[in-house]
């Protein structure tokens, strides 16, 4: 059976959203990895500051080694936490671009429901007046038999 534009549209849009899907999908789990990357360094760092506080005094060239880690620390949970940011930006776009490729699959079988709702109709009113057609025609043969014997 041929396919008709209409489902031919369905299905089409049916693949835009099960991309969308994927890419969402994809998405939120990059937002993940990054804030998994981003609790990893955070807690480097306050290991790191917790293990500053034991060492009371130590020497100049060491605390300064250990000043610079901490740093460079700060500087990449900075980077990441940019990182993070930007990918939930792009997740939730991602998310919104789901929830419109879902609303027009929506539509379209929408369309499509009703149209197969308004052929069933127009099958129910012909089956309907064939019905009475055949109906009235034997009413019309009753009729004319009694007058026909007489």
């Amino acid at each position: 059976m041929k396919r008709s534009p209409l489902q031919r549209l369905i299905e089409h849009a049916r693949r835009q959203r099960d991309d969308a899907a994927a890419q969402a999908t994809s998405a939120r789990h990059d937002v993940a990895r990054a804030q998994q990357t981003l609790d990893m360094l955070s807690s480097y760092l306050h290991e790191h500051l917790g293990h500053l506080r034991t060492l009371a005094q130590t020497d100049s060239p060491l605390l300064r080694i250990r000043e610079g880690f901490t740093r460079k620390l700060g500087v990449a949970i900075d980077e990441q936490t940019r990182q993070r940011d930007g990918l939930r930006d792009s997740a939730e776009r991602e998310h919104a671009e789901l929830l419109e490729r879902q609303r027009r699959l929506l539509a379209f079988e929408t369309v499509q429901t009703r149209r197969e709702s308004l052929r069933r109709v127009r099958l129910h009113r012909a089956d309907q007046r064939h019905t009475d057609e055949i109906a009235a025609q034997l009413l019309q043969r009753r009729q004319r038999r009694p007058a026909d014997e007489s």
